[in-house]
């Protein structure tokens, strides 16, 4: 029973550090905050991005090992949800940009001069499939 509840027990640390590694290699490589810092032009403020994001792991792993439940009217959690379709969205958007996703697409399918339909065809599909996700099948 002990090597069990040992092997259990490094076989969550190792997956752990594995994807902890991997989101850091994320912000890392992509280098988010330093672009976001950039495009809001608060390089003061570098401390503090830093220790949200932290604080923000730390959360989210207490709140998803926990029985936590708000249970919030629907006026309260429509807002909620406004906003973190947004930051998904900027997140997405973030990561296009950084890949330059568009860009390469543009030219592999030679829509150049079309370019502004191509970025509002992709929002539209993103909103109507949140939509029809949120809406419909959950």
């Amino acid at each position: 029973m002990f090597f069990r509840l040992l092997a259990l027990i490094l076989i969550a640390f190792g997956g752990g550090i594995t994807v902890g590694g991997a989101i850091t290699a994320f912000l890392t490589i992509l280098k988010i905050v330093p672009r976001l810092v950039q495009i809001t032009e608060t390089w003061k403020r570098i401390n503090l991005y830093q220790n949200i994001i932290i604080v923000s792991f730390i959360g989210s792993i207490i709140i998803y090992f926990s029985n936590f439940n708000l249970s919030l009217p629907k006026f309260v959690v429509a807002p909620i949800g406004l906003v973190y379709g947004i930051f998904i969205g900027l997140l997405s958007s973030s990561l296009a940009e950084v890949l330059n996703v568009i860009p390469v697409l543009s030219k592999k399918i030679k829509i150049k001069d079309n370019l502004k339909y191509t970025v509002w065809a992709l929002l539209g599909g993103k909103v109507v499939g949140a939509l029809i996700f949120w809406l419909f099948l959950k």
